[in-house]
C-alpha cells in the first residue's frame, strides 16, 4: 500500500521515505454545511501548520474558490497536499461516481470520508462521524431521513478501518449503539478557529443574550425565548435577545416563536453570519446561552469562550466534556432551571468576569494543529496496519 520514494521538499532531498497518500472528501467546503465545513477547514489549516511527516493529504474539493488559503492554487505549501476539483453535483452522483473517480486519479493509499461511503466500498478508509443524533433522536428529522442516515452511516462506520469522532461522548455512543469495537473508534477534538479572539473593549449597552445555531428542534430555541420573555418581564426589563443562524429543518414551531418575539420588540434574528461578524456578535453580547438538547461537540460555546464571552449552556451531550469548568450549566428541558442560572449570571458582574477568564483559558486548550497531528497518526496506523 505504501510507496517507497525519494522526493525533494524545500530544497532538501529525503531518500527512502515512506509516503502515505490520503484522499480527503472536503466537498462540504463552500456548500453551507456548517459543522462539516468548519471541521474540514480546521483540519486542513491545522495540517498546514503541523505538516505530519511522511503523509500527503490530498483534498477533493467541489468549490475551490472558497477553500482555505493553503489550498488555493491546487497545492499546500511544501507539497504536503495536492487537491482535486469535482463538479458541485448532487448527493448520489457525488458519492457514487465523482468522489471515487477523484480518489483513483489522486492515487490514494487511504481515503478519509465524512459520514458517507459507497455501500460496496472495499478499499481502506477512515470515516468521520460527528454525531449520530439521527439514530438516537429520529423525531428531530424528516420522515424517512433518520432511517436512511442510520442505515447508510452505520454500514459505512462498521466497514471503516477507523471511525473518527469529535468527543468521548460520541465515541461512547458509537460503541454502545452500533457495537463498534473500542479500538475502532477514536476521538479528536475540534477547536475555535483563530478568527475568534477577545475584543479590546468589553461589551457595553443593554444586556444581551446571544443564541448561535441553525434553528431546528434539538437546538431548543423555543424554551430560551420563553425564558428570555420571563426574565424581561421581571428583573431585567431591558434584556435583549440576539439570534444568529439560519432556519434549519423542522424549524416551524421555534421559528414562529422567534418571529413573534421579534415583532414584540427586544429580540432580533440576524440569520447566518461570516466568521468576523460572528466574532463581533460574541464580543458584543453579555453571554452566550446554548440550550441544545444534544451535541456531538458544540463549537459555538468554545468560539464564545475564545472571544471572552461568558457561556451558560445545557448539561447535555458533549457540552460538559467540551466546556469543562468554564461554563454554567442548566437542565435544557427545565425552563425554571434555565431561567435561574441565566438570571444568576446576568445579575453578577463578578461571576461573568470569572466565566470570561475561565473561558479564554479553556478555549486555548483546544487546537486544530493538535487535531491534525492526531488525525495524521490515525492515518499512519491504518496505512501501516498497526
Amino acid at each position: 500500500m505504501i510507496e517507497e520514494k525519494s522526493r525533494t521538499g524545500q530544497g532538501e532531498e529525503v531518500s527512502g521515505e515512506k509516503t502515505i497518500r490520503v484522499a480527503l472528501d472536503a466537498t462540504a467546503i463552500g456548500r453551507g454545511k456548517t459543522g462539516n465545513e468548519t471541521y474540514l477547514r480546521g483540519l486542513l489549516e491545522g495540517w498546514e501548520k503541523v505538516k505530519p511527516e511522511g503523509i500527503e493529504l490530498r483534498p477533493i474539493l467541489s468549490e475551490p474558490s472558497v477553500a482555505p488559503n493553503p489550498l488555493r492554487g491546487g497545492a499546500m505549501e511544501g507539497g504536503h497536499a495536492q487537491s482535486r476539483q469535482i463538479a458541485n453535483s448532487g448527493f448520489f452522483k457525488r458519492h457514487l461516481r465523482d468522489l471515487p473517480k477523484a480518489r483513483e486519479e489522486l492515487k490514494a493509499d487511504l481515503y478519509h470520508g465524512v459520514y458517507w461511503m459507497r455501500p460496496w466500498e472495499r478499499g481502506p478508509y477512515v470515516l468521520t462521524v460527528h454525531d449520530i443524533s439521527f439514530a438516537v433522536h429520529p423525531e428531530w428529522f424528516r420522515p424517512g431521513e433518520a432511517m436512511f442516515y442510520t442505515k447508510m452511516v452505520r454500514r459505512a462506520a462498521e466497514r471503516a478501518r477507523k471511525v473518527i469522532t469529535v468527543s468521548e461522548f460520541c465515541r461512547q455512543e458509537l460503541m454502545e449503539r452500533w457495537d463498534l469495537p473500542a479500538d475502532q473508534v477514536e476521538a479528536t477534538y475540534e477547536a475555535a478557529r483563530k478568527v475568534y479572539r477577545p475584543a479590546k473593549k468589553k461589551a457595553s449597552g443593554a444586556p444581551t443574550l446571544l443564541f448561535v445555531s441553525a434553528i431546528h428542534p434539538r437546538k431548543n430555541l423555543g424554551r430560551l425565548i420563553r425564558v428570555w420573555e420571563r426574565l424581561r418581564a421581571g428583573r431585567f426589563p431591558d434584556l435583549r435577545l440576539r439570534v444568529v443562524g439560519p432556519a434549519g429543518w423542522l424549524a416551524g414551531g421555534d421559528l414562529g416563536e422567534l418571529k413573534r418575539a421579534v415583532a414584540k420588540g427586544g429580540a432580533v434574528w440576524e440569520g447566518a453570519k461570516t466568521e468576523e461578524e460572528l466574532r463581533q456578535a460574541y464580543c458584543e453580547s453579555t453571554m452566550l446561552v446554548y440550550p441544545s438538547l444534544y451535541e456531538g461537540f458544540g463549537l459555538p460555546p468554545l468560539e464564545a469562550m475564545a472571544c471572552g464571552c461568558p457561556v451558560v449552556c445545557a448539561r447535555s451531550g458533549s457540552l460538559p466534556e467540551v466546556c469543562g469548568g468554564a461554563a454554567e450549566y442548566f437542565d435544557p428541558r427545565s425552563e425554571e432551571e434555565m431561567m435561574s442560572v441565566v438570571g444568576l449570571v446576568l445579575g453578577s458582574e463578578e461571576r461573568r468576569e470569572g466565566l470570561r477568564k475561565a473561558g479564554i483559558a479553556r478555549a486555548a486548550e483546544f487546537s486544530w494543529g493538535k487535531m491534525a497531528e492526531e488525525t495524521g497518526e490515525i492515518y499512519r496506523r491504518v496505512a501501516l496496519g498497526t
